[in-house]
């Protein structure tokens, strides 16, 4: 009884998240076609993570686990391609605006980035 109860539980936050990144995706796709040029760029990781997330766990529920793990992966890839982009605009405005404070903010990012990329896509094997 206790595992079908674990199951049921599991079924339900794969739901929940679901309608969170669905809702997500539906408001970013609205975002995206009301705006233009750099704006669409801006938006387009936010659509395609939330888009990934909700295919995810619609795979995790049909127990598709292969399809599943590929829009993890593609989620994680377009949160980093966002994430170090965002980082590396960031040094381009540091340094042609000569404002070398953000040199330290950015490294910072640039090491917990590192970290989470490797933890992300290289985990420990278990022995």
């Amino acid at each position: 009884m206790k595992n079908n109860a674990e199951k049921w539980g599991k079924h339900l936050l794969q739901v929940q998240k679901m309608c969170v990144s669905l809702v997500a995706g539906v408001i970013c796709t609205w975002a995206f076609f009301q705006n233009a040029g750099a704006a669409k760029i801006i938006i387009s990781p936010f659509l395609i993570c939330s888009f990934a997330m909700f295919l995810e766990n619609v795979f995790w529920l049909c127990h598709c686990e292969k399809l599943a793990r590929v829009f993890k992966y593609l989620f994680r890839i377009s949160f980093f391609v966002y994430f170090f982009g965002f980082l590396g605009y960031t040094l381009y405005y540091s340094i042609t605006h000569k404002s070398y404070d953000l040199l330290l903010v950015i490294a910072i990012f640039s090491v917990f980035g590192a970290y989470f990329f490797k933890k992300a896509f290289f985990p420990k094997k278990e022995p």
